[in-house]
């Protein structure tokens, strides 16, 4: 028997991994996860080394509390390896230098996956309208999940809205995914990141609990301490998850793409598109909450209850109920023909 459940968003992240606000949006998405407020679907690195991949499997493990987790319980990170892959950047490097041998699972190329496939996969194990895309990188990879047949109507019936942070473009992959994308896209642009600044200041404070942490290491080699970071990916990693927190701005209109891979919008109320805005009031409220989700501790996972007998006989009574009310609802649909 099978029991209803509240469905929560779960979050496709893919990113470049070559700014801090995108390692400070992994450790943003497993607190939300932590919390059951979300879940990570999946993790892609696009234009960035084997070692960023490394990475960003070394957060995830870092969240990770009782037994090491399987195949079937999470996808492995993805990585767009289909043409030469660069060093691993200062950031990588520092971080990975302070990660343990035994949270250093992904070695090579061939334990990562392929990121289309990844995407459109991560797509199928969550709830229809449950699923929203933080795109912060060439959206070359994501696009073509329409390339397989009927993923654009997974896509329409899976992912409730798919944020692109600006970044710069594969022009004709951009400009595919504005005509033929069949689900809503909100543009959050640099200036939403220049707004909003995570304050490195009180990192130490905040991430006083743990003696080390691969989010703090490549924080602090991204740049000369103390600094604030734009939190372009933040906050668009928040307003995926979050969109009704009171923290942000709507301004329809129209997204483009320069033939140099630049992005624009256009205000217009014919647009078809939104653009994302920050509400100018609430704005430290919003850093405090994105300071408490990033530096939250990892939480074990819940342990399984059994149910009663009293509460699987409610539960049978409900489900039979239900079926009546379907098979109701069918007889009166078909008499109308």
């Amino acid at each position: 028997m099978q029991f209803r459940r509240t469905p929560v968003v779960g979050v496709v992240y893919n990113t470049t991994l070559s700014r801090p606000d995108a390692a400070l949006t992994l450790a943003l998405l497993y607190g939300y996860e932590g919390k059951r407020e979300a879940r990570v679907a999946s993790i892609a690195v696009t234009e960035n080394s084997l070692g960023a991949a490394m990475f960003a499997d070394a957060v995830f493990r870092f969240y990770q509390l009782g037994p090491a987790p399987n195949a079937n319980r999470f996808l492995p990170i993805g990585l767009a390896a289909d043409k030469p892959l660069p060093p691993d950047s200062p950031m990588v490097k520092a971080a990975l230098e302070r990660v343990p041998a035994e949270k250093r699972k992904l070695r090579r190329v061939s334990d990562t996956a392929e990121v289309t496939a990844l995407m459109r996969n991560s797509l199928a194990y969550i709830d229809d309208g449950f699923v929203a895309m933080v795109l912060s990188a060439p959206v070359t990879y994501a696009v073509r999940i329409l390339d397989s047949a009927g993923s654009a109507e997974l896509v329409k019936a899976k992912v409730r809205t798919t944020v692109v942070s600006e970044c710069r473009q594969d022009v004709a992959a951009m400009r595919r995914m504005l005509a033929e994308w069949p689900a809503p896209i909100v543009f959050c642009g640099r200036d939403v990141g220049e707004a909003v600044r995570y304050p490195g200041s009180m990192m130490a404070q905040d991430f006083a609990w743990t003696e080390a942490h691969p989010v703090v290491d490549f924080y602090k080699a991204a740049g000369t301490m103390p600094y604030d970071a734009a939190g372009q990916d933040l906050v668009a990693a928040l307003y995926a998850m979050k969109p009704d927190a009171g923290f942000f701005e709507l301004t329809r209109g129209t997204i483009t793409v320069a033939d140099d891979g630049g992005m624009g919008f256009v205000a217009g109320d014919s647009g078809k598109h939104q653009r994302l805005g920050v509400n100018a009031g609430k704005r430290d409220e919003l850093v405090g909450v994105l300071r408490e989700m990033v530096a939250a501790k990892p939480v074990a996972p819940q342990p399984r209850r059994r149910f009663t007998a009293e509460e699987l006989e409610k539960f049978r009574k409900e489900r039979e109920e239900e079926q009546r009310k379907r098979e109701l609802e069918e007889r009166k649909a078909a008499t109308k023909k």
